[in-house]
């Protein structure tokens, strides 16, 4: 009897503990081909249907302007990257704000100092495997999600 049960227990056992194995799909990339132009509201929040994000801003504001209101009716940029970072900037941050996501939250990964005096007009670009931030003509900078890798002028 307890052959019996050994017998009928393995094939049993190595089917249910194989299927709990983890699945892995490598070389995803998460990247979006362009960025998204999001605008504060009056309750400081950001909403992106077309990638369904949204988030509140308004400790994003106390940390770049020292102020939780100061980006009401503000236009941020905001850009996933391929590795799945999100990137966000916007007129008058000294900041690209890096983000990696969490369950349900965006957690601070890295602020990098961009512009001392303050970015005018940014856009963000999608520059595999770097991030783009151009401001006007002259202002190109390539960054990853830890650093600036190159600027260009």
């Amino acid at each position: 009897m307890i052959r019996l049960v050994k017998i009928c227990f393995a094939p049993a056992a190595l089917l249910v503990f194989s299927s709990c194995s983890s699945l892995k799909m490598d070389y995803v990339d998460f990247g979006w081909p362009v960025e998204s132009v999001v605008t504060v509201s009056s309750v400081n929040k950001i909403e992106d249907l077309r990638y369904s994000v949204s988030a509140w801003v308004a400790g994003l504001a106390q940390e770049e302007f020292q102020d939780s209101t100061a980006l009401h009716g503000a236009k941020l940029r905001l850009l996933r990257s391929s590795e799945g970072y999100y990137f966000l900037t916007g007129p008058r941050f000294k900041h690209v704000y890096v983000f990696s996501p969490g369950p349900s939250s965006l957690i601070l990964n890295k602020s990098i100092p961009v512009a001392e005096g303050g970015l005018r007009n940014p856009a963000l670009n999608q520059r595999t495997p770097y991030v783009e931030v151009v401001d006007g003509d002259n202002f190109h900078v390539l960054l990853t999600s830890d650093d600036i890798v190159e600027v260009k002028k």
